[in-house]
């Protein structure tokens, strides 16, 4: 039991780090296509600003859905804790 436990516990490490990791690689990719767009369309009459809030919008809606990934892990990693607690007989009224 206890080894299924850190098993677990570590899968659950290792999706918020491959989480964390992918966000990052995200913000920088998005950064370089905002600064390509940029030059490339240096010389159009373009709303650069619509464009800009368009990327921006995308960028939080993905960041929202990351941060509730994690949130979702770090509760089953709780409900882990407490499932192994109680097979082992550390909690006693949950």
């Amino acid at each position: 039991m206890a080894e299924e436990y850190l098993y677990k516990k570590r899968q659950f490490n290792a999706q918020r780090m491959e989480l964390s990791d992918q966000l990052s690689c995200f913000r920088r990719e998005t950064e370089q296509l905002v600064a390509q767009v940029m030059y490339l369309t240096r010389n159009d009459i373009w709303d650069r600003v619509q464009f800009y809030r368009v990327v921006e919008a995308s960028a939080t809606k993905v960041e929202w859905a990351a941060t509730n990934y994690t949130r979702y892990l770090a509760n089953k990693e709780h409900d882990t804790t407490i499932e192994y607690k109680r097979h082992t007989g550390l909690f006693d009224r949950v």
